[in-house]
């Protein structure tokens, strides 16, 4: 672990304070979006039912690739994948242009839960914790409704795009349920989840209700998923940086502890398709919420916040707001924050 001040700090960059009179940040999505050209114009198609893709430019035809797809067991539409593409004319079949996107490299590992990741049992039940949404293969969080906008109209039926076309702006509204697959008529929570993607990035806003006593195992809100051939070092607004290239599931207890509101994950290897020149960012939106400041039940050994090496595909960074915790009905729990991929030269430094 190198604990000295970032490389991407000293940059002209816009600083903020998690609390009055806390330390000022770096805002990694805001210092990105200050250093990329990033037209009020993005790319958007439906690929499939409850599938869509989005493609951010930010520097000429260079683009964010932005994935969202249900999981395979349950309705959850995840935030699936980060990618950076370039974005290409095509022909359609039906005339005029579309648009293609020939993928360079991934960032943010595919299929890997970013929003919220929380593991659950009613209470006293003897049932066995699972996670919701889906994990190994075990739907737990269904749909009420889930709803797709590009320019605020609606596709109501998911139909399919033969290529990407322009708008300005995509957002996916989602209501659901969690259950327990063991007592699937007694639901456990009400869940709300919007993705909004524009030329500031992808925000997410996760509300979760909770309906009746529900044993919590461990819970996560706001994840940082990075492929493992792409990050070899995690930066913290507050100035460190940690080495991310061990793949052997061991943790770093981040020192800064939750008091870090945003993240930035670096390759500094040259790479042929302009690795070392990109960046991910995720800040947090109200941290205190996010995070459960001041709330029973968080991590209870180590940082509430902390970086796990799994393995040679991921290293992925975890805030634990839950751990071994039971919650009452009524109790809401609400997770938000922005993701943006984009470039920035200092990051080979």
């Amino acid at each position: 672990m190198n604990n000295s001040t970032s490389p991407l700090i000293g940059q002209t960059i816009a600083s903020t304070s998690i609390e009055s009179g806390g330390p000022e940040q770096t805002d990694f999505v805001q210092l990105l979006k200050e250093h990329n050209d990033t037209p009020d114009t993005l790319y958007a198609k439906v690929t499939g039912d409850r599938i869509a893709e989005v493609l951010v430019p930010f520097k000429g035809s260079r683009c964010a690739h932005y994935g969202f797809g249900k999981n395979r067991n349950d309705d959850f539409i995840l935030f699936r994948n980060g990618a950076v593409s370039d974005l290409e004319p095509v022909a359609l079949t039906t005339g005029g242009q579309g648009f293609a996107a020939v993928k360079r490299f991934d960032i943010l590992q595919p299929w890997s839960n970013k929003e919220y990741a929380i593991c659950v049992s009613p209470a006293d039940s003897g049932c066995k914790h699972q996670w919701l949404p889906e994990h190994n293969q075990v739907g737990t969080v269904f749909a009420i409704s889930q709803r797709i906008f590009f320019d605020d109209d609606e596709n109501a039926d998911w139909t399919k795009d033969e290529a990407f076309r322009p708008v300005q702006s995509v957002r996916i509204e989602q209501r659901m349920i969690g259950v327990h697959p063991d007592e699937p008529s007694a639901p456990l929570a009400e869940i709300d989840c919007t993705h909004t993607v524009d030329r500031n990035g992808v925000s997410v806003h996760s509300v979760i209700r909770w309906l009746r006593p529900v044993s919590i195992a461990a819970g996560y809100g706001m994840m940082f998923p990075a492929v493992g051939t792409f990050i070899d070092k995690l930066a913290t607004g507050l100035g460190h940086v940690y080495e991310a290239t061990a793949t052997d599931r061991s943790k770093t207890n981040l020192i800064e502890d939750d008091r870090s509101l945003s993240y930035a994950v670096v390759h500094t290897p040259d790479g042929p398709d302009g690795e070392h020149d990109t960046i991910a960012a995720m800040t947090v939106r109200d941290i205190a919420a996010t995070f459960r400041y001041g709330q029973a039940g968080r991590r209870r050994s180590g940082s509430v916040v902390w970086l796990e090496h799994r393995n040679e595909s991921i290293q992925k960074l975890y805030p634990q707001v839950y751990d071994n915790h039971t919650v009452q009905p009524g109790e809401t729990y609400e997770a938000s924050g922005t993701y943006f991929i984009g470039e920035l030269p200092a990051a080979k430094r």
